[in-house]
């Protein structure tokens, strides 16, 4: 059934590109590198922006919350920033209804909005999944992971100033590969066109990390921090505590985790490492 859905919506982005070879030159150019999610207002679209940079650059995923329930308050029927929502609502019920309503709305977004959506529907199906204890069928993971990697990759080529769905296109693509393929990803972006790695987030210093380059991840971190720019936001102290983390240095990475949840306790990625890392101060005082 996904493959068969998946095989429809590559075949409706076909006839869009055939579309696009008759199209004129002049109009070409005019086509804008930014999704329009459906054709929403502006003061929605404007929300649910903003939600990303505050989760994916800030770290202040109440915040970002806040701001998709006031995009879906101007604009109800703005299907995808639903499907964000319910993936970070801790109410199973919320959840489902909003799931109810993605599956009566979905056929607005369109075959772009599409290569968006069907991740998403299928990562709230593995938290549903999670937290009921239901079983997914065999391979499941699997598919949504190649699925995700290659509907952001479309996404993006059509629509390159969406940096968050970059950062998911990088975030799958570490699940499936590893950090080090991750960064040949990035490599790929820069040689591509230079803005396209000027907004990713903490990845570079997590990435680099991960493969025990720690200088070249502090380095990373620090132009991360300077992108911030003034404030005490939580996703600094996160990628200094999972740099910590990553070197062993388990009293330094429960510190700065401990901060990073302090001022955001909705840190979803925070909370995570906060076990990894209390698990092993644990271990070690054994």
């Amino acid at each position: 059934m996904l493959d068969t859905l998946y095989g429809l919506v590559r075949r409706s982005l076909g006839v869009l590109a055939l579309s696009a070879l008759v199209t004129s030159s002049s109009i070409l150019a005019e086509t804008p590198s930014s999704y329009p999610y459906g054709g929403v207002n502006e003061k929605a679209l404007a929300l649910y922006r903003q939600g990303w940079s505050e989760i994916l650059e800030r770290g202040r995923w109440a915040e970002a919350e806040r701001l998709y329930r006031a995009a879906l308050a101007t604009a109800p029927d703005f299907v995808i920033a639903k499907s964000v929502l319910a993936r970070m609502t801790d109410d199973a019920k919320e959840r489902e209804t909003l799931v109810d309503e993605i599956k009566r709305e979905r056929g607005g977004v369109g075959a772009w909005g599409e290569l968006l959506l069907d991740p998403y529907v299928m990562t709230l199906k593995l938290i549903s999944a999670r937290e009921s204890g239901t079983a997914l069928r065999t391979g499941f993971r699997d598919d949504l992971t190649n699925l995700a990697i290659e509907s952001y990759r479309d996404f993006t080529e059509r629509y390159p100033d969406e940096w968050a769905v970059r950062i998911e296109y990088l975030e799958w693509i570490h699940a499936k590969h590893g950090p080090g393929e991750a960064l040949r990803a990035i490599d790929a972006m820069e040689n591509a066109n230079p803005t396209y790695v000027a907004r990713l987030s903490y990845f570079p210093a997590s990435f680099y990390a991960e493969l025990g380059d720690f200088a070249q991840a502090r380095r990373e971190a620090e132009i991360f921090l300077g992108q911030l720019g003034p404030g005490d936001w939580p996703q600094a102290h996160y990628i200094r505590a999972f740099i910590a983390y990553e070197q062993g240095d388990y009293p330094a990475a429960a510190e700065s985790v401990n901060e990073a949840l302090r001022l955001d306790p909705q840190h979803v990625i925070a909370q995570r490492l906060k076990v990894k890392a209390d698990r092993a101060l644990a271990e070690g005082a054994q």
